[in-house]
């Protein structure tokens, strides 16, 4: 007996009491940055360890009392104790009690849970070494942080929290009773237990609360055995003089059941889109800034008890939820009437499925792929047998060498939203599944072991759903995604990843989409990196036909044809696709993408070294937004933001630092910054979107008592929409679109916009009226004219379209020449060209027009004229008037004054009408006759 004793004390393990007293995993908490609680994040054991000086002193009297009364006189054994449960295990044929709370400890920490001789004397044996090394406070304070007291609580702490939404330190007598009788049997004695919304009975049941857990939602029922072990608890504390009758008796007298108040563990009226955004910006930083693995920065995240202050704005994110959840109401009012839809550009084949434009299912109708019960259907014509095999030839499923995939259906909700359901695959042996010329073949023996694998019902055969994944509930389409940042610090203070969402760990489409952009591209890409080479706000391009590589008229403008002469201001204002691609064929592929570099966009543009064939190294892709993957809302709002932020690019962050679970700095988040460029140049940038609001295309953007600047974008068959823009507080960006690109949408840009100044219309309300952007120095105003981008000359004034304006520029790049560009032109009106020798004096005007530099020839251009073109100067001189339509009527010879004339005829008297001589129409004739002087303006 003594030698197996020996024997089992070698191999028990060495004692290292900073295992027992700092190896505990602790519960990380997220809050706000004023510290306000957001979400414990929740792990397998939530723990929050605290010291014993702020555990009340009826607390621990509660547990030594009922777990180990004699636990200040024992050396870590208690022989009384050990005795008395000999004696109740003979009589129980068990092996059970007689631990103090070291000997707890110590299993807790080195042993397992088998119910064993070899491990009650290792048990004991660790015990008394733990007692030689650790003081009683010490052995406490770890016992009681180191126990579970159900519903994932371990610790008294965080068992307090559970169970009170109170510190350890507030509970009073009879809730530190209530602890106590825990921990004897969790599962029979905590407080409550929680049960499925559909499960409770409240005509039995009582609810004390209700919880959110993992995106679940439960009702916390009252457990009635807590408080008769609550009893025992306080009764014990009585006998041994830990308590008086008068505090026994309050103790007892407290309602139990309202004192229960179960805690959220985070901020259950948000989603989880910014907690989760939090989680993994944490994660890559502790990689990134520590060199840990992801496992490592995981576990530390969600058991190392860190602290992390998040940038969020609670105010805001809930605002911002709240629009998301009434999204439709807001974008089209009741739409319980439409027919079809809302927002899709809806098309379908005769049969109700969704077809893209070459006629290709995309999504099913229900009742055209599933059952009610979503079993998979298919007819006669889809499927054969072969000797026992079953033969699927059908385009409802896609065979791959070791699965095959179901086509993905949609329904239609009472609000006309669509919604698309994804099908999962169909996971088969190699050795009972093989694919034939695209049909797919199962094998016998794999149906005759899987009896319910199909049945054949009116001829059709019905596929179980046991056997693949059906997203039942779908997505509602379109999405949308909305990210609002303050762009002077980088925080990110709100965000939505979707609509009608629920649970944890979603699809964030904020921060983890991409999608194409569109014409929102073109401030960043294009315009801004040309305001910052040669180009000013006045710079002048012409949107007249332009040609891609392959000679093709390439790109159309959102409107039909082209119309001339735009300053860049007005072509961002208008959104000019050819002006946008002119630009950067001009200051180049290399300068843009440089510039997005600067602005945080890297990995999200593929580069020709990537992807040789399908890359972003071109005009349609950075010109036009029409890129191979895309940006997220996240990289092209932070984007914007350095506009407003006067030319710095501050990267967004989510979080500003994280403490350790002692209170130190693990990482101070000091988001990077880049100057992208002078703050004068950002402001040209800045003002011509301001402009793009109030006088150009996005004037559904614009708020009452608020500057705004910013940009729409849409994309090619309106597949993506969206405003992007700024006020004198945030950065904003806003995307709608399906999360399958081929199902379009039926609304344009101006949908993004509307829903983008809604949003703002909220989250400014109550902020001071801003209705300008602060202007730096060096920023001089100049009248120039819009033709030219020059000062104006006289000329300029005539132009009956208005072309002279005020236009901000640069110091040192504003225009110090006139303009050239209005010509004075004497036309024939008869046929608009120009006047020669000939032309009769009626028919010719001066007159103003534009001449181009360089030229535009319609003639070489299929004959396209834009719309300005009949303001261009004239080429051709007339040729309807010559030498011989010239009348010249006779000249008479003149008298010689010194001859005698005849003296006047009395009885004519000046009467004579006719067309000899007399005075009348003669000279009218001659007058009209005359050819105008030398030194007139002769052509």
């Amino acid at each position: 007996m003594g030698i197996g004793v020996v024997g089992i004390i070698k191999e028990a393990p060495e004692i290292d009491p900073t295992t027992i007293t700092s190896s505990l995993n602790q519960t990380s908490t997220i809050y706000d940055l004023e510290g306000n609680l957001v979400e414990k994040i929740q792990a397998e054991e939530l723990r929050t360890v605290v010291s014993i000086n702020k555990m009340p002193k009826h607390l621990l009297d509660a547990f030594v009392a009922i777990e180990d009364e004699r636990f200040y006189e024992h050396p870590g054994v208690d022989i009384r104790g050990i005795g008395a449960a000999m004696i109740d295990n003979i009589r129980s044929g068990s092996l059970r009690g007689g631990s103090t709370i070291t000997q707890q400890l110590v299993k807790n920490v080195y042993l397992t849970n088998d119910v064993s001789i070899t491990r009650k004397v290792k048990e004991a044996y660790l015990a008394l070494q733990v007692e030689k090394v650790l003081t009683k406070d010490q052995i406490l304070e770890a016992y009681l942080n180191r126990n579970y007291f159900g519903q994932n609580a371990y610790g008294v702490q965080e068992a307090a929290r559970t169970y009170f939404s109170k510190d350890v330190e507030d509970l009073t007598l009879a809730e530190s009773a209530m602890l106590a009788g825990i921990v004897k049997s969790t599962s029979n004695y905590q407080p409550y237990y929680r049960v499925k919304p559909d499960e409770f009975d409240p005509s039995k049941d009582f609810k004390v609360g209700e919880i959110e857990v993992l995106g679940e939602k439960y009702i916390c029922v009252f457990n009635e055995k807590s408080v008769s072990r609550q009893k025992v608890v306080l009764q014990k504390m009585l006998e041994l003089g830990k308590i008086t009758q008068d505090q026994y008796d309050e103790a007892i007298k407290q309602d139990m059941k309202t004192s229960l108040k179960p805690e959220q563990k985070k901020i259950t009226d948000i989603t989880s889109y910014f907690t989760d955004m939090v989680k993994n910006d944490v994660v890559d930083k502790l990689m990134e800034i520590k060199g840990y693995t992801l496992e490592q920065a995981q576990d530390l995240l969600y058991t190392g008890g860190l602290s992390i202050y998040s940038t969020i704005d609670l105010k805001m994110q809930r605002q911002l939820e709240d629009i998301y959840d009434n999204f439709l109401e807001i974008l089209l009012g009741d739409t319980s009437g439409y027919r079809n839809p809302v927002l899709i550009d809806w098309s379908s084949n005769s049969s109700g499925d969704i077809v893209d434009s070459n006629g290709n299912i995309i999504f099913y109708k229900q009742s055209n792929l599933m059952t009610d019960n979503l079993n998979l259907i298919l007819n006669s014509k889809e499927y054969s047998f072969d000797n026992g095999n079953l033969i699927i030839n059908s385009k409802k499923i896609t065979p791959y060498e070791k699965h095959f995939d179901i086509a993905d259906f949609y329904t239609v909700d009472e609000k006309k939203n669509l919604i698309t359901h994804a099908v999962g695959s169909v996971m088969l042996d190699e050795s009972v599944y093989k694919i034939d010329d695209g049909k797919v073949v199962i094998d016998k023996s794999f149906l005759d072991s899987n009896q319910n694998f199909f049945e054949i019902i009116d001829g059709n055969l019905i596929l179980n759903n046991e056997y693949y994944y059906v997203q039942k509930d779908g997505i509602v389409q379109p999405q949308s995604a909305t990210v609002t940042i303050d762009y002077r610090t980088g925080y990110i203070k709100a965000v939505v990843g979707g609509r009608d969402v629920e649970g944890s760990r979603i699809l964030n489409r904020a921060i983890d989409s991409q999608r194409q952009p569109g014409s929102a591209i073109k401030p960043i890409a294009v315009y801004w990196p040309a305001l910052n080479s040669d180009y000013t706000a006045a710079s002048v391009i012409d949107d007249v036909p332009f040609y891609n590589s392959s000679g093709e008229l390439w790109p159309k403008n959102w409107y039909s044809g082209y119309r001339g002469l735009h300053t860049l201001r007005k072509s961002v204002e208008q959104s000019v696709n050819v002006n946008s691609v002119k630009v950067l064929q001009d200051i180049g592929i290399d300068t843009s993408i440089e510039f997005l570099n600067k602005l945080g966009i890297n990995e999200s543009i593929v580069t020709a070294n990537e992807n040789p064939k399908n890359n972003d190294e071109n005009l349609s892709a950075l010109g036009l937004g029409g890129m191979t993957d895309g940006l997220t809302p996240l990289e092209i709002t932070a984007a914007y933001g350095a506009i407003a932020n006067k030319g710095v690019y501050v990267e967004p962050i989510s979080f500003t630092k994280v403490l350790d679970k002692n209170g130190n700095v693990l990482i101070d988040n000091t988001p990077d910054e880049n100057r992208v460029t002078s703050e004068q140049v950002a402001y040209i940038m800045g003002d011509i979107l301001r402009t793009t609001v109030t006088n150009g295309i996005a004037t559904r953007a614009k708020l009452p008592n608020m500057a705004v600047a910013g940009k729409t974008g849409t994309t090619q068959n309106q597949a993506d929409i969206w405003f992007v823009g700024y006020t004198p507080y945030y950065v904003t960006g806003t995307w709608i679109g399906n999360d399958m690109p081929k199902i379009t949408l039926s609304k344009n840009s101006s949908t993004a916009a509307m829903l983008w100044k809604h949003i703002n219309t909220v989250i400014h309300d109550g902020l001071e009226s801003k209705m300008s952007f602060p202007k730096p120095d060096g920023i001089v105003t100049k009248t120039i004219c819009t033709q030219s981008g020059l000062l104006p000359s006289e000329l300029c004034s005539r132009d009956p379209r208005g072309t002279i304006r005020d236009e901000y520029f640069v110091s040192g790049t504003e225009p110090t020449t006139t303009c050239t560009t209005h010509v004075e032109v004497m036309i024939d009106v008869t046929n608009g060209k120009i006047a020669n020798e000939f032309c009769p004096i009626e028919n010719v005007e001066t007159r103003v027009f534009i001449k181009r530099n360089p030229p535009y020839i319609p003639s070489e251009n299929g004959g396209i004229v834009p719309s300005d073109y009949q303001y261009e100067a004239p080429t051709e001189i007339c040729t309807d008037h010559n030498e011989s339509t010239v009348v010249v009527p006779p000249i008479e010879e003149p008298q010689n004054p010194e001859e005698p004339t005849e003296p006047e005829n009395p009885i004519d008297n000046g009467n004579d009408n006719g067309n000899g001589n007399g005075n009348g129409n003669e000279n009218n004739d001659n007058s009209n006759g005359e050819l105008p002087p030398e030194g007139e303006n002769n052509p």
